[in-house]
C-alpha cells in the first residue's frame, strides 16, 4: 500500500507580500487556476487514492486547506493541524506513527504541497522507481537534474551506483553560495535537493528511533493524544497535552535528523521540470514572458520594460523604463525589488516581524473559512469593510464589547441574527449592529453574499470579540 504526505506547513516568506504567515504560498493561486496545493494533490491522484492521502498542515490554515481540497474530494479527516510548526521530521513522524498502526510496511511518499512540476509523465516514472527501492527498506530522495548554478536550493552528491537509476548518497550540502554552486555544476554528480521522499513507515520509524530517539518517544505518547475537531470540517487536532508534546520536539528537517545519517539513504535522479516555487523570481521558469522577456499580471502598463516580473492586484500599476526588476502590488504593500534579489525578499518579512508590523502576518484581504474580508479604510474611530461569504456559510455567533457595526448588503442576499431574532436582507437593504448585541452573519442563498460592514468604536481590532457558537470550532479562540 502506498500513501501520499503533503507537507503544507510553509509560510512562504519569499513571496511577500501576496503570502503572509496567515494566507501562506500553498494556498494561493500562483500563475494558474487552481492552487499550489490545491496542483499538488491532482498530480498525486495518479499515485495513490484521495482515501490514502494525509495533509500536515499548521492549524491556522487547516479550515481553509480543507476548504480548497473539499472540491477535490479530499476527507478531512486526514488532514492533521499542527499546532505549530516542527519542521519536517516531525511532521513526517506524525503521518508515519499514524500509517504504522494500521500498514506498517506501507510505503510513504512525502512531497511538498507548493512545489511545481513539469513534466508529470516523468514524475510519475520517477516515483515508482522510488517506490521500488522503498520496498527494498532505502530511504529515498528524489535529486533534481541542475540545470544551473543555483543557490537557493542544497544540494546532494551522488555516491556508490546501485542502478542505472539510482545512487547511494554520498553527503548533503546546505545552500551554496555561487561559486560553490558553480563547481558542483562544473564537477558533476551532484543534484538539487527536492524535499521529495520515499521509505516504509516502519523503516522510518526505526530510523527515528535510532537517529532521533528523544523525537521518537515523544511521537509515540502523542499518537494518544489526537482527536477530531469539532466544527465544519473533522480535521485531526491536539489535545492540551498533545500540543505540549508536540512543542517539546525538536525543529529539526528530515535530512538532518535522519538522512544524513543513515546507511540505507539513496538518491534518484529526476528530470521532471521541477520547480519549488521559493521566491518571485520562479515565475521565469514556469510562466511565458512576453516579447521582451516579461512575465505580467493584473492591470499592469508596462513601457520599455525589459526581462521583469510585473504583478499587479486591484489597481493600475504603471512601470516605464525598467529592466530586471520585480514589482509586485497588493492591497496593503507593495514590493519593488532587483529581480536577481527576489531570494532575498525574506529580509523584508524578517524585518516587519522585528518591527512588529502586521503586514508579515495578515493583508487587508484576509480569507477566512467562510469567506473573505477585506479592510477598505481605517481610521481612529471607523473602519470600513468588504465582505464576502461563500454561499451556505456563516460566521460564528459573537458579540463586540467596544465596537457597533452597520452592514450594508451589496450582492446576494444576508440573513443578519440579532438578539435572536433573524432578519433577511437584500441588495440596498441594511441592517445595525449594536455594541454587545449578539449577532451572526450566513448565506442562505446560491451566490456569493457580499456586503460592506462600517464598524465605529472605541476599539476596533479582531481582538474584540467574544464567540458563542461555532461550526468552525472557534469559540474558545480570539
Amino acid at each position: 500500500m502506498f500513501f501520499n504526505i503533503i507537507l503544507a506547513g510553509g509560510s512562504g516568506s519569499r513571496f511577500w507580500p501576496r503570502s503572509r504567515e496567515n494566507n501562506p504560498k500553498q494556498l494561493l493561486n500562483i500563475g494558474g487556476g487552481s492552487t499550489l496545493i490545491q496542483r499538488t494533490l491532482q498530480r498525486l491522484k495518479s499515485i495513490a487514492p484521495v482515501d490514502q492521502t494525509l495533509v500536515i498542515s499548521n492549524q491556522n490554515h487547516a479550515d481553509e486547506t480543507c476548504r480548497q481540497l473539499a472540491e477535490m474530494d479530499f476527507p478531512p479527516g486526514n488532514l492533521f493541524a499542527e499546532p505549530e510548526g516542527k519542521n519536517t521530521a516531525a511532521a513526517i513522524g506524525l503521518a508515519a506513527k499514524w500509517i504504522s498502526r494500521t500498514h506498517p510496511s506501507a510505503i510513504m511518499g512525502i512531497f511538498p504541497a507548493d512545489h511545481f512540476i513539469g513534466n508529470e509523465a516523468a514524475f510519475q516514472k520517477v516515483v515508482q522507481e522510488a517506490r521500488h527501492l522503498a520496498e527494498q527498506g532505502f530511504m529515498v530522495t528524489l535529486g533534481i537534474c541542475p540545470k544551473h548554478p543555483e543557490t537557493g536550493y542544497g544540494y546532494i552528491k551522488q555516491g556508490e551506483s546501485l542502478s542505472e537509476t539510482a545512487f547511494r548518497i554520498e553527503r548533503f550540502t546546505e545552500k551554496p553560495n555561487i561559486i560553490l554552486a558553480q563547481q558542483f555544476l562544473d564537477e558533476g554528480g551532484y543534484f538539487w535537493n527536492s524535499g521529495m521522499f520515499f521509505w516504509k513507515a516502519s523503516v522510518f520509524l526505526e530510523s527515528m528511533k535510532e537517529f532521533m530517539p528523544e523525537s521518537y518517544k515523544i511521537i509515540e505518547n502523542i499518537d494518544s493524544c489526537i482527536g477530531e475537531n469539532k466544527g465544519k470540517f473533522s480535521y485531526k487536532i491536539f489535545s492540551d497535552e498533545g500540543e505540549a508534546l508536540y512543542a517539546s520536539l525538536p525543529s529539526i528537517s528530515v535530512d538532518h535528523g535522519i538522512m544524513e545519517k543513515s546507511s540505507q539513504s539513496v538518491v534518484v535522479p529526476a528530470d521532471i521540470s521541477w520547480n519549488d516555487v521559493g521566491a518571485w523570481s520562479a515565475l521565469e521558469e514556469i510562466l511565458q514572458k512576453d516579447a521582451q522577456g516579461n512575465i505580467i499580471s493584473g492591470d499592469v502598463l508596462a513601457i520599455d520594460c525589459e526581462d521583469s516580473i510585473l504583478q499587479g492586484n486591484h489597481r493600475l500599476v504603471a512601470v516605464l523604463g525598467m529592466k530586471d526588476t520585480l514589482v509586485v502590488d497588493s492591497e496593503d504593500a507593495l514590493l519593488i525589488c532587483d529581480k536577481n534579489r527576489a531570494q532575498e525578499v525574506k529580509k523584508i518579512t524578517e524585518k516587519l516581524k522585528k518591527d512588529k508590523r502586521l503586514e508579515s502576518v495578515t493583508a487587508s484581504h484576509v480569507v477566512r473559512p467562510w469567506g473573505t474580508y477585506t479592510v477598505l479604510e481605517e481610521r481612529e474611530n471607523y473602519l470600513v469593510k468588504r465582505i464576502e461569504v461563500f454561499s451556505g456559510e456563516k460566521l460564528s455567533l459573537q458579540s463586540h464589547a467596544c465596537r457597533s457595526e452597520n452592514w450594508t448588503v451589496v450582492q446576494g442576499q444576508a440573513c443578519a441574527e440579532k438578539d435572536g431574532e433573524n432578519f433577511y436582507l437584500n441588495v440596498n437593504e441594511s441592517i445595525f449592529i449594536p455594541q454587545g448585541a449578539r449577532h451572526r452573519l450566513s448565506n442562505p442563498g446560491k451566490e456569493l453574499l457580499v456586503l460592506i460592514e462600517i464598524q465605529s468604536g472605541s476599539k476596533l481590532d479582531e481582538n474584540d470579540i467574544i464567540r458563542y457558537q461555532d461550526i468552525y470550532g472557534r469559540v474558545s479562540e480570539e
